[in-house]
């Protein structure tokens, strides 16, 4: 939207504390009010303010706090500002001026519900406005204006501030920027109707030690304030029965916390400890990390990866309230980053190369006391294992395309080590040739009744169909097998492929083979007895089972099995990896299934999941516009370097399992 600039005649003495008031209304489908009393701070972004060092500890405005937290000063959040605003396409010229309204910390904590950045020229005239929003699960989104004459302006809402109300409607948003008064009024409307609205008005006075001391006392821990007062109201609507939505960006299905607040059981070390051992760990690697202020720790050259820290304070109080999943929550938080010339997998090689060296012996001694239980309701019962599945699988078809090749294979593939560089060999012929040699190993061929436990998209019974097997295939991925079901039918092959919804526990027959691809990873140790007793009732007499499954060693599977990491939080609920000589044993005491090869190639997983990791970023625009927001990119990032990096360094393999009796 475009119209006439407005001349705003004066603008407040900056840097001021806007003291003002909140007022909320919502109409539809239940109608609730509520006032508060609040401040902001106002600075233009170019002139921080000067405070005493005492009271900055006290209260201050970060840079870090907003856009993603990739600025680490003011000045230079300035420039991120400028930049989103041309990438948006709005001309600005270089002598734009950037004010800023928005919540300072409290003593480390901040919530800003609504941030605003002004963008005005060298004559005060406005020229785009940007609102960030945050809602109070960690997630953030911003929208780009440019307002009419009186500040105004319109934008489609999408992204998902409240659980109560989904992504559609428009918003009418009016700022005002004068002297006397900061006005910023946003009203939500759909189909004609007026769902809510929301104002904040305040009156600037000019920032100062006194006047921040006065406010500070005045209105003690204001964003501890804003963030309870929110989730009152949230239970009070939650209490009243007004519907809670559900977020397809949110692995666990619901609008949930997916990051742990930073620092919620850290209020005597405050990260101290993690800090300390952070500094002691990277000494021996060949890495660097670098703090906000310059500071470089590690043991790394120039040309060593480098960990770029921008919360040091979040950072160490998630590492320290959470130590096997807040270095993955503080990625998804943006409170760290691979710098800039570093790719993140590179950068966790290191750690996952000694990771059983990274910290003293007496200090692994006690991991026990920190390390949090595996969730019940993350049992793979058969309930849970639909639950756990489609917390995964079912997140969209349309995510899995944005980063796989075109036989959609969500597994490892097997390059051919004769024909010159993984690199420039196409991936697709890699994954068709790691299903054949599953298929062969099985001994599949014309005639072959064959079961597939975990369909994944189709490709491996195509390719079975395609030799003359007849094949059953389950999953418990609707979405899966919605799209399975399609390839089948376009290619011809309904009369050979029946893709079920089924559980293996509930699979009856006969078959001459059963072959299942990094399915077992989902079964969970208390069910494996039941996963390999079902492929020794469900196999003909002298018939062959392959199972490909991603192991580690033994001594670290036992040492995490009863754990619960940021893969089983994040990625996989109700996973875990296990070890060679767990399925042996597993097989020996249950079954008469014994495993007769093993064929590894850990090596091609890591290759396999860089090109992923790298067709992923290349598409994040087209997977976004399917609903995923910025969170979810880093999660799924993070995920791809992580294990990327375990199979690069040999902590993770990943192997071909032939399985016969006797």
């Amino acid at each position: 939207m475009s119209a006439e600039p407005q001349v705003v005649q004066d603008l407040p003495t900056l840097p001021a504390l806007v003291m003002g008031t909140v007022r909320h209304t919502r109409f539809r489908p239940l109608r609730h009010a509520f006032t508060n009393t609040h401040y902001q701070w106002l600075v233009d972004l170019d002139t921080p303010p000067r405070l005493p060092r005492r009271l900055r500890q006290l209260s201050e405005l970060r840079a870090e706090d907003h856009l993603d937290g990739v600025a680490t000063s003011l000045p230079e959040l300035k420039t991120v500002v400028l930049e989103r605003v041309r990438a948006a396409g709005v001309a600005l010229p270089d002598s734009t001026r950037v004010l800023l309204l928005a919540h300072g910390r409290v003593l480390g904590h901040v919530f800003d519900p609504l941030s605003v950045f002004w963008c005005l020229d060298s004559a005060g005239q406005p020229l785009a406005a940007v609102l960030e929003v945050r809602n109070t699960y960690a997630g953030r989104h911003t929208y780009v204006l440019t307002p009419g004459p009186r500040g105004e302006a319109e934008v489609d809402k999408d992204f998902l501030v409240s659980p109560f109300n989904d992504t559609t409607g428009r918003y009418a948003v009016r700022l005002h920027l004068t002297r006397d008064r900061v006005t910023v009024a946003i009203r939500l409307d759909r189909d004609g109707e007026r769902l809510l609205s929301a104002t904040v008005t305040g009156r600037p006075v000019p920032l100062t030690a006194r006047t921040l001391a006065r406010t500070l006392l005045r209105h003690p821990l204001m964003p501890q304030r804003v963030s309870s007062m929110i989730r009152v109201h949230g239970i009070y609507l939650w209490a009243r029965r007004l519907p809670v939505l559900r977020d397809k960006a949110s692995p666990a299905g619901l609008v949930d916390p997916r990051i742990a607040p930073a620092g919620r059981h850290t209020l005597l070390t405050r990260g101290a400890v993690a800090r300390s051992l952070v500094r002691l760990l990277v000494g021996s690697l060949p890495v660097r990390l670098r703090l906000p202020d310059g500071t470089t720790w590690g043991a790394g050259g120039a040309d060593a990866p480098v960990l770029q820290v921008n919360r040091p304070a979040d950072l160490f109080r998630r590492l320290e309230t959470h130590p096997k999943i807040g270095l993955g929550e503080a990625y998804m938080a943006g409170d760290w980053q691979a710098a800039d010339g570093t790719d993140l997998g590179d950068l966790l090689t290191p750690f996952a190369a000694r990771v059983e060296r990274l910290l003293p012996r007496p200090i692994l001694a006690l991991r026990g006391i920190v390390e949090r239980a595996i969730p019940h309701h993350h049992r793979n019962t058969p309930e849970g294992s639909r639950a756990n599945i489609a917390a995964h699988y079912d997140l969209s078809n349309d995510l899995f395309a944005g980063f796989l090749d075109e036989t959609m294979t969500y597994s490892s593939a097997l390059f051919d080590e004769a024909a010159g560089p993984w690199s420039e060999q196409d991936l697709a012929t890699a994954q068709r040739r790691k299903i054949d040699a599953a298929l062969d190993a099985a001994g599949v061929t014309a005639g072959t009744w064959l079961l597939e436990i975990g369909t994944g998209w189709g490709e491996l019974a195509v390719r079975a169909a395609s030799r003359g097997a007849f094949v059953t295939t389950i999953t418990l991925s609707r979405e899966q097998q919605a799209l399975a079901q399609e390839r089948v039918a376009a290619l011809g092959l309904s009369d050979r492929v029946d893709v079920q919804l089924k559980d293996y526990r509930e699979v009856t027959g006969q078959f001459d083979a059963v072959v299942s691809i990094e399915m077992i990873e989902a079964v969970g140790e208390e069910f494996w007895p039941a996963y390999l007793q079902a492929i020794d009732r469900l196999l003909t007499p002298d018939g062959t089972a392959v199972v490909q499954a991603i192991l580690m060693d033994h001594h670290r599977y036992l040492a995490t099995r009863n754990s619960y990491g940021w893969i089983q939080k994040h990625i996989f609920p109700g996973g875990l990896l296990p070890s060679l000589e767990a399925l042996e044993e597993v097989a020996t005491r249950h079954t008469g299934l014994r495993v007769r090869r093993i064929h590894p190639f850990g090596a091609h997983y890591a290759h396999t999941l860089r090109r992923w990791r790298r067709t992923f970023d290349a598409n994040w625009p087209q997977i976004a516009s399917h609903g995923f927001d910025e969170v979810f990119r880093r999660q799924w990032e993070f995920y791809l370097a992580y294990c990327e990096a375990g199979f690069a360094t040999g902590y993770l393999d990943v192997a071909q399992l032939t399985f016969r009796r006797g």
